[in-house]
């Protein structure tokens, strides 16, 4: 069954030694056992909510406006996205009758479009800088530094 990704809120603070991400609820709300996605740049954690804590008392549900800590598995990082994971129903189609087939006359044979020729790219020759002067060589500058 496909997910479909809802925006929750924000992470605006880790405290890594608990393992406690806080986040600020923007949108729709969380509740324990949803499941839910943490991503940013550098960030792609999926868990299930097991805990939720506003200013250290335990609640079971959080809405907008409010700001929650979350226990984490991994950590996760400031201003990275806090999404709801939702299972999608898959749409019923209701059964369709196959086309009848008539009987094909002579070979079939598919219309193609002729593509146009291809243009060669530039051939890119490399640049070739000029050998330093002597005078420039021998500066103390250039001479190595190893002595």
């Amino acid at each position: 069954m496909p997910l479909e990704r809802k925006k929750v809120g924000e992470v605006f603070h880790f405290y890594t030694k608990l393992g406690v991400a806080a986040i600020r609820i923007t949108e729709d709300g969380i509740a324990i056992g949803d499941t839910v996605q943490i991503q940013g740049p550098s960030t792609n954690l999926e868990q299930a909510v097991e805990t939720l804590q506003i200013e250290h008392t335990v609640v079971s549900r959080a809405g907008p406006g409010q700001e929650v800590g979350m226990k984490v598995r991994e950590r996760v990082r400031e201003k990275d996205f806090v999404y709801k994971l939702i299972a999608m129903e898959a749409p019923v189609r209701p059964p369709t009758k196959a086309p009848a087939k008539t009987p094909a006359k002579g070979p079939a044979k598919k219309a193609r479009a002729k593509k146009a020729p291809r243009k060669k790219a530039p051939v890119r020759r490399k640049s070739s800088r000029a050998p330093r002067s002597k005078a420039r060589r021998a500066s103390r500058r250039s001479r190595s530094r190893s002595r």
